[in-house]
């Protein structure tokens, strides 16, 4: 078993907040989703059925045949044969969470577990006081805060700081502990005054089910509305999810979780029986509270404020969480018509209102998208070079390979169909009505138009031409056929544009108005001009990708003539991209 110690139960939550322990016992055991855990058959006995359970949600692991179970160390620690110390080093390395073995943090847990006594008698002394003055009791009736939510929540009111100090002396804590907390601060005479006083106060729990702080809001006229304690050994904002505690039976029931704002927000939805809510205490979202969300529900709702601010903080999270993305995990976000927020939405209408937001959520990679293109300014010549940047800038924040290849796939067809959409085709539907018809992937459509009509420039560019790769699976095809008899002797195939006509009659109609629109009435360097900025498009993200897979190569290259050759097709590779982001072509 593993040693009851603070500072282990701390390094574990830290652990179990960050690592899906699915994940890490999947490397040793092959796993297998059911339900809301994970089965195998288990490591530790043989067995022909598997029994082996393993649940994220509690962070623990159990084998219903041979009986064995416990948490990520417990299991490394068998699985391995490892000893206490060298387990805790084998999930320090995996996890990135240090943990230091030394008698400075024998004395921080001992300061800890002062701190968690302490606040919890705080917090019972809150709530008796809450009782027993009627204006703070009146004050969280008239928000319209039940009777259940209050005692759910522990909600409570600190009075004069004189007789928390009293309470807590009676407990047989001293002044010198009690300073040591940011329940008194100083003020400009050097005296100490209690930072909630004359406030409503709400604990919040660690995610080891913990008081480490509180948030306080005024009930009288004041120029800070909330405040909360500041971060200290035990307060971590990062590392918390207010009403996680409360709302964990509900979120687990519903496999689905809102992260909302504040401390009403949250409590209202409550009141309305939305129960499967969360709270970050502010417009901020870290990893920890990421990957503890995501041990509940794939794909949270994030749903803060409507006003300028709470759109702000959506755009700035969606950019930040990039990094923290795998296969099957992303976020929604909703946004709350008419400056309004969660409590007051949620006043003025029903439960099935709130939930019918979800219809107009956006997805992550839709927001990001939008913060791209809300960032241009349209009628500067240099859009088009600023729209690659930004995207580029997105794609490098993806560590996941296969999400950032098909972030890159999304962002550029969304930058395709942008850059196209400006230029509307207008066809008649009939002698009365013309309809707008947009085309995507026209980049694309125009290159197998021109490669089809125009053989001379397959001649010229046969090179380049040949370094395209299409995004759309189905046009990529198509030019694989058209260039399929090509070859350095023979230049001579079959196809034209009418070969559309029966097999695939809407890109036939597509390329037919894309002639007439783009290319009928070009010139003849007009044209060639057309096609080699088309084909530089095309190319140039590719060319940028493989410039970067080089780059990595030649940094973890040992071999002094491998890294030679690479730098060589480095530096080719950078006179391309140079050239057809700088030159003028002629």
């Amino acid at each position: 078993m593993i040693k009851n110690d603070n500072s282990i139960n701390e390094f574990l939550n830290q652990v179990n907040n960050k690592v899906r322990l699915s994940d890490f016992i999947g490397q040793f055991v092959d796993l297998t989703e059911k339900g809301n855990s994970f089965v195998g058959k288990c490591p530790f006995h043989n067995e022909n059925t598997p029994s082996f359970n393993v649940s994220n949600d509690k962070s623990l692991f159990h084998c219903f045949g041979c009986k064995v179970g416990g948490n990520i160390l417990n299991f490394i620690s068998k699985y391995k044969n490892l000893q206490f110390k060298e387990a805790v080093r084998y999930i320090s390395n995996y996890s990135g969470i240090p943990f230091i073995f030394d008698e400075k943090r024998i004395k921080t847990n001992a300061e800890e577990k002062l701190l968690f006594e302490l606040l919890n008698h705080t917090n019972h002394f809150f709530n008796q006081q809450l009782k027993q003055n009627s204006f703070a009791y009146k004050y969280i009736k008239s928000r319209g805060v039940s009777d259940e939510a209050i005692s759910t929540f522990e909600i409570g009111f600190s009075p004069d700081h004189n007789l928390l100090v009293n309470y807590l002396e009676s407990k047989g804590f001293n002044l010198d502990h009690i300073k040591k907390t940011d329940l008194l601060i100083k003020n400009k005479q050097n005296d100490f005054f209690g930072r909630f006083s004359n406030r409503v106060t709400f604990p919040i729990y660690n995610f080891s089910n913990n008081i480490v702080g509180f948030g306080g809001r005024s009930i009288k006229n004041s120029k800070i509305k909330y405040i909360n304690s500041q971060e200290n050994i035990v307060f971590k904002k990062s590392q918390i999810l207010y009403g996680l505690k409360q709302n964990l039976a509900h979120i687990r029931e519903e496999k689905e979780v809102y992260l909302v704002e504040g401390y009403m927000d949250l409590i209202k939805l409550y009141c309305s029986d939305i129960k499967n809510v969360v709270s970050s205490l502010g417009t901020t979202l870290s990893e920890v509270q990421l990957q503890r969300m995501w041990n509940y529900s794939d794909i949270p709702y994030v749903c803060f404020d409507g006003d300028s601010a709470g759109i702000n903080a959506t755009k700035i999270i969606s950019e930040k969480v990039l990094k923290f993305l795998v296969p099957g995990k992303s976020l929604k976000f909703i946004q709350i018509p008419d400056n309004n927020d969660p409590d007051s939405f949620i006043q003025e209408n029903k439960k099935d209102d709130f939930l019918n937001l979800k219809i107009t959520s956006k997805d992550l990679s839709t927001l990001v998208w939008d913060n791209i293109q809300d960032s241009i300014e349209i009628n500067t010549p240099e859009f088009l070079a600023i729209i690659d940047e930004k995207i580029n800038d997105m794609i490098s924040k993806i560590k996941h390979p296969k999400v950032s290849k098909e972030y890159l796939r999304f962002l550029r067809s969304k930058k395709d169909n942008f850059i196209w959409e400006k230029n509307r085709i207008k066809t008649s539907k009939s002698n009365k009505t013309n309809v707008e018809v947009f085309i995507e992937n026209i980049n694309e459509k125009i290159f197998l138009l021109m490669i089809i009509s125009e053989k001379d420039y397959v001649s010229e560019f046969q090179e380049e031409i040949f370094q395209v790769k299409l995004l759309d699976n189905t046009l990529e095809e198509l030019k694989n056929k058209i260039l399929k008899n090509l070859s350095d002797q023979q230049l001579i195939y079959s196809w034209s544009v009418n070969d559309f006509k029966d097999t695939n009659p809407k890109l036939f109609n597509e390329i037919n108005e894309l002639e007439r629109v783009h290319i009928k009435g070009l010139k003849e360097g007009e044209k060639k001009l057309f096609f080699k900025q088309i084909l530089n498009n095309l190319r140039l993200p590719f060319l940028v990708d493989e410039r970067k897979i080089i780059q990595k190569e030649i940094i973890e290259s040992s071999d002094n003539v491998i890294s030679e050759n690479l730098l060589k097709r480095y530096n080719k590779l950078s006179n391309e991209i140079k050239n057809i982001r700088n030159k003028d072509l002629e």
